[in-house]
């Protein structure tokens, strides 16, 4: 065909056949990305002039991944993906601003920066080629592009780099000291139930709690929902498998040639048997879903098909329902719930496949009736438990009162261990910790949970400072007891801190660098490709970094 059109090239038959191929490519395989290209969205993110498109997104997500996959046991794609296209962002705003500076990246440059990348290094630590084609064929893009998206990495690395030199004095010795201090703390536990309540509530009192807390005596949704069990064995029985039918397996067989039709039989008539048998389970229970659907009586398709049918009323989703609690012979009565909270009130699931408490092979599906929505119950109905709430609301505030009374009298001086001897309370001192919540000692791990929970706050607070927290059902008062500052420090500790304290300051004086260099351009985000890609990418926490 080709050679006729070499031929007739001038024809103005040819012309139009080939004019019309031409349109039909383009209209089925290239318009949407004309498209996109015309309207202004063939990118993930504009810069200024500069896109950043899906492909060059796919290359930086590659190189970082197998950067970071070596080091991080669980990434989290989504936050990867997010993290990447903010770096780009500024690389793509550096690589900008590089023209003002005139860096020039050589090519003796990118050599020795993609020999020195691990990823590209064969055992011996030796730059193999093959590797980096390797990794270019597997995520398909061009090596241009690539050695594109190495020269921004460089040009970002020059200019954060006379930041690096950046003295660090006298705010070391600081930084140092502040990360190596610890602190300890007085705690005082104040359970709510251990107060008395002695005040008698009026009927209106009760009421008035009730009406401002209705959540407290919300009755929670139920549903009530049939099963219907098809038995495997029911079915089973009725299977019988001819010697013809065994004798036309035998001969497809691509065995019979080693072995003979006796020795093959039994295994040909299992084989068919079960064949059979899953075909007929899988007409039944289509037979069963289409007369469901066409809203058949349960009960009747039930009889119809000779079903079991087992009745539940009232289950809740969180299986206390004392009827599925008490159904020993349903091993699979979590599945159960989990079907009966996902469907609609009328409607059927789909078959499932599980064992029965007898391991014999069951197919159920699960119909639903009736959804009782969440309601409040009536005040005459939960007077018991409005009682019961107010008098726990009650104990709560007076724990409350208790626990800012003590805070009140430290701020006048007073320790809280002596506040606690007065008023006839036990205090307890916890283990120290620094900053980051670790315990001095990890054996003792008694107040473990109130370090977790308060370390940041008491790092925040001075000496014999108090405050609380309410925790696991208790009131905690605490208070700052000693704040203890390294006599000593260790030089490797002091190297360790001097250089995170220059890794903050350099990234601030960066950050302040992309952020003077970013004015003079315009960030915009294509939500629309991000989601046609896939990416899944947080929109609002994206909005909020640019």
């Amino acid at each position: 065909m080709l050679e006729l059109i070499r031929k007739h090239s001038n024809s103005i038959a040819v012309k139009i056949f080939l004019t019309i191929l031409a349109l039909t490519f383009v209209l089925f395989f290239g318009v949407s990305d004309v498209i996109r290209r015309f309207i202004g969205k063939d990118y993930v993110v504009k810069i200024g002039n500069h896109k950043i498109s899906p492909v060059e997104l796919k290359i930086e997500k590659a190189k970082r991944f197998n950067i970071m996959r070596g080091h991080i046991k669980n990434i989290n794609e989504k936050d990867l993906t997010a993290n990447i296209l903010h770096q780009l962002i500024w690389e793509n705003i550096v690589d900008q601003a590089s023209i003002d500076y005139g860096i020039v990246v050589s090519d003796e440059t990118m050599k020795k920066y993609i020999s020195g990348m691990n990823m590209f290094r064969d055992k011996e630590g030796r730059f193999n080629a093959n590797l980096l084609r390797g990794f270019l064929q597997k995520i398909q893009v061009p090596e241009t592009m690539f050695l594109e998206s190495s020269k921004k990495d460089i040009k970002n690395a020059i200019i954060k780099s006379p930041f690096l030199y950046v003295a660090v004095f006298a705010e070391a010795d600081l930084f140092t000291r502040a990360n190596l201090e610890k602190r300890n703390l007085t705690v005082i536990k104040l359970l709510p139930s251990s107060f008395k309540i002695t005040e008698k509530p009026t009927t209106e009192m009760l009421q008035k709690f009730y009406s401002n807390n209705p959540d407290l005596f919300t009755v929670e949704e139920t549903r009530s929902f049939k099963i219907l069990e098809l038995q495997e064995s029911s079915v089973e029985k009725n299977i019988i498998i001819s010697e013809d039918e065994i004798k036309e397996a035998y001969d497809r067989s691509g065995e019979k040639e080693d072995r003979s039709y006796d020795d093959m039989r039994k295994e040909l008539e299992s084989s068919l048997k079960q064949e059979k048998l899953q075909s007929e389970i899988n007409d039944l229970a289509r037979q069963i879903e289409d007369a469901l659907m066409a809203g058949e009586d349960v009960s009747e398709t039930a009889k119809k098909f000779n079903l079991n049918v087992i009745a539940f009323e009232g289950v809740n989703s969180q299986n206390k329902n004392a009827q599925l609690q008490e159904a020993v012979n349903l091993p699979y009565k979590e599945d159960i719930i989990t079907v009966a909270f996902s469907i609609e009130e009328g409607t059927d699931s789909s078959f499932s496949e599980t064992l029965d408490a007898k391991k014999n092979r069951v197919y159920w599906l699960l119909h639903l009736d009736e959804i009782t929505p969440k309601h409040a119950a009536a005040f005459e109905k939960s007077s018991d438990k409005v009682l019961v709430e107010w008098t726990k609301s009650r104990q709560r505030e007076k724990a409350l009162q208790t626990a800012t009374s003590f805070i009140r009298e430290t701020k006048e001086g007073k320790s809280l261990d002596k506040l606690a001897a007065e008023n006839g309370r036990i205090s307890n001192t916890t283990e120290s910790f620094d900053r980051y919540g670790q315990l001095s000692n990890e054996k003792n791990t008694r107040f473990a949970n109130i370090i977790a929970e308060v370390h940041e706050n008491a790092f925040a607070m001075q000496e014999l400072e108090s405050n609380y927290v309410e925790l696991d059902g208790e009131i905690v008062v605490y208070q700052v007891k000693n704040i203890i500052s390294p006599s000593k420090i260790d030089p490797k500790d002091e190297k360790k801190y001097q250089a995170a304290l220059r890794g903050e300051i350099v990234e601030d004086m960066y950050q302040q660098l992309i952020g003077h260099m970013s004015k003079k351009l315009e960030v915009k985000i294509n939500h629309e490709m991000l989601t046609g890609i896939n990416e899944g990418i947080d929109q609002n926490k994206l909005d909020e970094i640019f």
